[in-house]
């Protein structure tokens, strides 16, 4: 998703000089079915202190990030993955990885399921019965492949025990598979610190027991943070900003990022 927005930025910023961007080589690019590129999303990420990228799985967005200069702290809960997660992060300027399973209590023992595309989709919560039947995502075929026990940590905990500074990652990344709520409701000192936040969410049931769109909504509102982006899909990615802040940015709205 980084890399698209990105690309949007340099085409649009060229266009606005009259500059002509010419294609060395063709190569199809992947884009990830739900994300779409957007100015503001990217100035926010130009702007804050550094990234906080929860659900890190390898790291793909590492060297984007570094790219742009930013501190980074990744975390990932699947201990099978981490070593391929430090390799491509160690190639990087002042990012680091935490493993750890981010949620709403401390120590709390709880099943971790680890899905059968390549880990992406693992999740403390199973595939709902609409996935598993094909209903949902048809003919991908995920399933939950394997099981095992992880202890979950709160972010508060996480940034005490660890001695980090919530003030050095204002942007923030939720890609947890259903746990976003409640690594939000884990986070209550810290979110304070939070200028915006990238959030997967899901508007059907994809996870048995996983977020729900009107919590999260709720959550983060009555957190005075801004909904921008609308969520036009019912599995998608979407962007809160915090009221004071974007206040500094609404002028980057395009058509259909309207505040709702």
């Amino acid at each position: 998703m980084i890399k698209n927005l990105i690309k949007s930025y340099i085409k649009k910023t060229f266009k606005k000089y009259n500059l002509k961007l010419i294609k060395l080589h063709t190569k199809k690019n992947k884009v990830h079915p739900y994300s779409k590129p957007s100015i503001i999303s990217l100035k926010c990420i130009l702007d804050s202190s550094g990234i906080l990228h929860i659900g890190a799985h390898r790291g793909t967005e590492a060297s984007a990030y570094d790219w742009l200069h930013k501190k980074v702290l990744w975390i990932e809960a699947n201990p099978t993955i981490s070593e391929d997660l430090s390799e491509n992060i160690n190639k990087c300027f002042d990012q680091k990885y935490i493993c750890a399973l981010v949620g709403d209590e401390n120590k709390k023992n709880v099943d971790f399921y680890i899905s059968n595309n390549d880990a992406a989709c693992s999740s403390i919560f199973d595939f709902s019965k609409n996935v598993k039947n094909n209903i949902l995502w048809n003919d991908r075929n995920f399933a939950m492949s394997d099981k095992i026990k992880l202890n979950m940590q709160t972010l508060d905990y996480i940034f005490e025990t660890n001695n980090l500074n919530p003030r050095d990652y204002s942007h923030w990344i939720f890609d947890i598979q259903g746990a976003e709520y409640l690594a939000l409701i884990g986070a209550k000192k810290i979110l304070k610190h939070c200028k915006s936040l990238e959030i997967e969410i899901s508007k059907k049931q994809y996870y048995e027991g996983g977020a729900s769109w009107d919590e999260i909504k709720k959550y983060l509102e009555n957190e005075n943070f801004v909904l921008i982006d609308h969520p036009k899909k019912d599995h998608t990615e979407v962007l809160f900003i915090k009221d004071n802040y974007y206040d500094q940015i609404k002028y980057l709205k395009t058509n259909d990022q309207k505040k709702i």
